[in-house]
């Protein structure tokens, strides 16, 4: 979500750097009156990543273009958000295509999808990395004779493809211009279009019937909305299913020390080591108990904000390693904020140990007035309960509640699992 108040901030801040806003202006090669209307929170629409880069080499090294795209909404939370919704869409649509039952059959399906999906996109990523000249067809994902039998199974890859596509048009990345979408839900529709797919021509860097409306200075960016595109599509699947092939691959991955969800969305991605780790022997080293913890809502991590008693998904963890006697007193939570950051970034998932008291410097989550749940540095001092922030953001401050607030310790804070 694009922060107006402190993106103005932000731009007025590097405009002190100079002796004018003229100059300001000049030395950045943006508009003065355009400058203006986002110091004055005129515009609702954050400025474009071409823009945020000419600020960044305008701070003089004070701002990094990084920070610039969070505040600005270009994160891989977006992403992570977006995808989450077009998953959602392929687990209905293979509903539908099943008369509204759901099986392990089903499951199976969209794997299978996902794995033939997240193939594209690495081919993909290579090929704009690598400025190559090679156009990318349906054939190259898959042998399309024995994917055109299932007609669920072309379908599902094709709704993937057009969210995708419809992605990278509102991110303005590219612009549609010989491509007509499938309506994936519509069984006389993917008849139809059935016979065409054989030859068709997904995008790629010299795409005939997409065109890429970015400069080559702005290829990376696009390779990286690609690369988070698909980790998040990873994760998506990773939270909604505690029996299949990614899970054990994940079980495997989480041994290494260096285990994080870029190395695990690259094994993903390279589907001959996929193949190889999923087909190892069962009695190799990785052979490891785990318990699938549940992920409840999201909890914030800044003004404490009610935390949905609602389980949206998974982790994985091994209770030897961790030394946890009962797993089942475990659960994660999804922290939203920056108040924690030291701690666990936004976005990560905190895990917890259910219990009713913690010593004092220890991290819990905390319920306040009844409904009110925060993450933070437990303390108490006489008759007063102190929640201190652990942030590089000064701005959170430590919050001090009397004896008359209601104050109950939900659990203690033992481990984290977050993306790079």
């Amino acid at each position: 979500m694009f922060d107006k108040n402190k993106f103005a901030q932000v731009i007025k801040n590097i405009k002190e750097l100079y002796n004018s806003q003229e100059e300001f202006a000049e030395k950045s090669g943006i508009g003065r009156t355009y400058l203006s209307q986002y110091m004055n929170m005129k515009l609702e629409e954050p400025p474009k990543p071409k823009i945020l880069e000419k600020l960044a080499n305008a701070s003089n090294d004070t701002i990094t273009y990084k920070y610039l795209m969070n505040i600005c909404g270009y994160t891989e939370k977006n992403i992570e958000n977006q995808v989450s919704s077009i998953y959602k869409n392929l687990k209905e649509f293979h509903k539908y295509i099943n008369n509204g039952k759901s099986n392990k059959d089903n499951s199976y399906e969209i794997e299978g999808v996902i794995e033939d999906f997240q193939g594209y996109l690495l081919l993909l990523y290579k090929n704009i990395t690598s400025l190559s000249t090679s156009q990318i067809f349906l054939n190259d994902i898959f042998n399309f004779s024995t994917a055109i039998e299932d007609y669920k199974y072309i379908s599902g890859f094709m709704l993937l493809y057009n969210e995708f596509l419809r992605l990278l048009e509102k991110e303005n990345y590219i612009a549609i211009k010989n491509y007509t979408f499938i309506n994936c839900f519509d069984i006389e529709d993917i008849y139809n279009n059935l016979n065409n797919l054989e030859h068709l021509e997904l995008f790629s860097l010299y795409s005939k019937n997409i065109e890429l409306k970015n400069s080559n200075n702005e290829l990376t960016l696009l390779a990286d909305y690609i690369n988070s595109f698909s980790r998040c599509l990873t994760l998506a699947h990773l939270s909604q299913f505690d029996s299949n092939s990614l899970i054990e691959l994940f079980k495997k991955k989480a041994q290494s020390s260096t285990c994080n969800g870029e190395a695990l969305a690259e094994e993903w991605t390279n589907r001959d080591k996929y193949n190889e780790a999923i087909n190892s022997d069962s009695n190799s080293s990785y052979n490891t108990q785990f318990y699938m913890c549940p992920v409840y809502g999201q909890i914030s991590a800044g003004i404490p904000n009610w935390a949905e008693e609602n389980i949206e998904g998974i982790l994985p963890i091994d209770p030897d390693l961790m030394n946890i006697a009962n797993p089942e007193e475990c659960f994660f939570l999804r922290v939203n904020g920056e108040s924690m950051n030291k701690l666990v970034k936004n976005g990560g998932y905190a895990l917890i140990r259910k219990q009713d008291m913690v010593e004092n410097g220890e991290v819990a989550v905390i319920l306040v007035n009844g409904y009110d749940a925060t993450l933070k540095k437990f303390s108490k001092q006489g008759d007063l309960v102190v929640l201190e922030p652990i942030s590089t953001d000064p701005s959170f401050t430590t919050q001090v509640y009397s004896k008359d607030t209601p104050i109950r310790i939900l659990g203690k804070y033992i481990g984290k699992f977050e993306m790079n």
